[in-house]
């Protein structure tokens, strides 16, 4: 009974020690990310029977067996997979599941499986495992290579969609503001000069120009973009000509939303290109170091526009990512029906529209078009490109509305950009991987895999975090998150321990004392035997 005593105190102590170091064990990870806190189960040894169990006889009741335990044993050291809170850390790469399932990270041989997705890059820009170096697996098996040093190529603009409200009060008739010189350019004393007249063979000209003389121009334009040039006299090398049309030509290239012209009466006209009121300005002179001098005459504003007119502004991108704007301005033609007329800068190209005029239904909404929705532009570099508009669908209210009320039409989406270079990723909560580019496209990387165990407890432990299958596991299902029961992937974010403080040192005071009772079982019974011992003095 003696011996009996001891081996059970003696197992006590040992059931109390494996205690204790798994709940050490839990404390010392209290903050060790991902962490999932284990528990002892114990069970009683095998017991010694000193009388077997009875079954009634006769008038004689049945007797009990008759056991004494020899002590406790560990029956099992289980894992709680229970979720521990997320907690937010700004890295990219650090991920958290919210949920079931384990991230799959792989040594080239062998794969293990984590709750921590403290992820990084290495020197191939493989998303790898900070700690281990194991690359990340996405759901086709394999490694996931960010595209660091990629570049979007720039993509010229196809489709602009409008959509918002043109003003059904605008009044009507619009027209181009014009400047004209307050005096005709004459030749021969009276007859009005033409384009092809020599600019000193005009009656204004006092002193004929030699090459290398200017004549100033400055001004605003429709805009209001400020505007100063100079033409330069001459039919040689970044010369602009010695003609009236040449300088006509010079006028409607500096001045990008306005067309120069001569009229019958040989006064030069420059006209506005959108309808409307504008800030179109413009005076010229010759320059102060010029061999040549002409009496050039002023301009004055003819007609500053009678009627309303709305303006916008959308980018125009061109094959290399230049991006061009583009002027659009509404014009009221007559209840219900519009006319919009594009203008850009002449040192970016010209544009032109397809569109004769917009309609709209009696209840404000869209109805048609006349002509093609579509802009033409030529670049200052010969080349062209055509963009669609889209409008909006006939007969409802999804682009252009023409109410009472502000107008406010205004670009909602255009398909060209410049190129981009990459900025950063992004992990969505399915576990797909966008890359950021600086242009604002984002370029699908893959997805990450995910993995599921019948039985997780039957994991192994393999350190770092990781863990790996065993037979008692079962063969790991893999999917993708938020598929099946598995969770949510949480970007910028890991997932903390699991560990409760309190339950830990619960059980830590519960295990100190039952290594104390067992010491206490030894120690009563070895009095015991010291007792024996004296009785043969």
């Amino acid at each position: 009974m003696a011996l009996s005593s001891l081996t059970a105190g003696i197992s006590g102590l040992r059931s109390a020690q494996t205690s204790l170091n798994v709940i050490g064990n839990n404390l010392a990870n209290l903050n060790t990310s991902g962490f999932k806190t284990s528990r002892v189960s114990f069970t009683d040894e095998l017991s010694q029977t000193i009388r077997a169990a009875q079954a009634p006889t006769g008038s004689v009741g049945g007797k009990n067996a008759i056991q004494v335990g020899i002590g406790s044993a560990v029956g099992s050291i289980d894992t709680n997979f229970a979720q521990g809170s997320i907690t937010p850390t700004g890295r990219p790469f650090d991920l958290a599941i919210q949920g079931e399932g384990f991230f799959v990270v792989t040594d080239g041989s062998q794969d293990f499986y984590s709750r921590v997705g403290s992820f990084g890059l290495d020197l191939n820009n493989d998303l790898v495992d900070s700690g281990t170096g194991f690359k990340v697996k996405n759901i086709l098996g394999r490694s996931l290579n960010l595209p660091v040093n990629s570049i979007v190529p720039a993509k010229a603009t196809t489709s602009v969609s409008l959509a918002g409200n043109l003003n059904s009060n605008l009044n009507g008739g619009a027209v181009n503001q014009i400047l004209q010189t307050t005096s005709a350019f004459t030749t021969g004393g009276s007859t009005p000069a033409v384009a092809g007249d020599g600019l000193n063979t005009l009656d204004q000209n006092t002193i004929p120009y030699v090459a290398g003389d200017i004549i100033k121009m400055v001004g605003t334009e429709s805009d209001g973009t400020d505007v100063s040039t100079s033409f330069v006299y001459g039919s040689g090398t970044n010369q602009n000509g010695t003609t009236l049309g040449d300088l006509q030509d010079f006028i409607t290239a500096s001045f990008g939303t306005a067309t120069a012209s001569l009229d019958a009466n040989g006064n030069l006209v420059l006209t506005s290109d959108a309808p409307g009121k504008s800030n179109l300005l413009m005076s010229i002179s010759d320059g102060s170091t010029n061999t040549g001098i002409s009496a050039l005459p002023t301009i004055d504003v003819n007609v500053s526009g009678s009627g309303e007119t709305y303006v916008t502004t959308t980018p125009i991108f061109d094959t290399q990512g230049t991006s061009h704007p583009i002027t659009l301005t509404f014009e009221k033609l007559s209840p219900n029906t519009w006319d919009v007329t594009p203008t850009m800068k002449a040192a970016d190209g010209s544009v032109v529209d397809g569109i004769s005029t917009i309609s709209f239904n009696q209840n404000g909404s869209y109805s048609a078009i006349t002509g093609t929705p579509t802009l033409t532009i030529t670049f200052s570099n010969g080349s062209p490109q055509t963009v669609n508009l889209d409008l909006g669908v006939s007969n409802a209210f999804n682009g252009l509305t023409q109410f009472s009320g502000n107008s406010s039409v205004a670009t909602t989406n255009q398909d060209g950009y410049d190129a981009g270079f990459y900025l950063s990723s992004n992990v969505n909560q399915n576990g797909t991987i966008d890359a950021l580019f600086t242009n604002g496209q984002t370029k699908n990387i893959g997805q990450l895999q995910m993995a599921a165990f019948s039985n997780p407890n039957g994991l192994s432990k393999q350190g770092n975090n990781l863990y790996a299958q065993t037979a008692a596991s079962g063969t790991s299902v893999l999917s993708t998150a938020l598929s099946g029961k598995f969770g949510a992937i949480v970007g910028g974010a890991l997932e903390a321990s699991n560990v409760d403080i309190a339950e830990e040192f619960t059980n830590l005071i519960i295990s100190q004392r039952s290594f104390q009772a067992n010491a206490r079982t030894i120690t009563t019974t070895d009095e015991i035997l010291q007792e024996l011992v004296n009785l043969v003095r």
